[in-house]
């Protein structure tokens, strides 16, 4: 998974200047259609909500999703890559990760629900 911007500056700002973080009470994450780029909103599969991602403990510079994620899509398309949010909001979360799925998911009718297995989704500074 490719780091954002917002995330890298912030995380530098921590570690060299001692600034502080804000707490990130959930991770959330968004189905794309094609890369979402730096900010995450590029692609997005139309309509379709936020979706809830727990993540397991680092080891290693990486961290996996330790639970079942999933979501019910408001469109249809191919889903390729996946992006990770601070929060649920479109209009005030900012974006943390994005990245290409090893293996897209058509979505073929709304309604049909992308589940992530467990481990499926891991992030890495390495």
């Amino acid at each position: 998974m490719t780091i954002s911007n917002y995330l890298e500056d912030s995380l530098l700002n921590l570690v060299l200047r001692n600034t502080t973080f804000p707490a990130i009470a959930a991770v959330w994450g968004s189905l794309h259609t094609a890369d979402p780029g730096e900010t995450g909103t590029g692609s997005p599969l139309a309509s379709s909500p936020r979706f809830s991602v727990a993540f397991g403990a680092a080891a290693s510079a990486t961290a996996a999703n330790n639970a079942t994620a999933s979501v019910v899509c408001n469109a249809t398309g191919t889903v390729t890559y996946v992006g990770l949010w601070d929060g649920s909001s479109t209009a005030t979360a900012n974006h943390l990760w994005s990245g290409a799925l090893g293996t897209s998911k058509v979505v073929a009718n709304v309604g049909d629900v992308v589940t992530v297995a467990v481990g499926a989704l891991t992030v890495s500074l390495s």
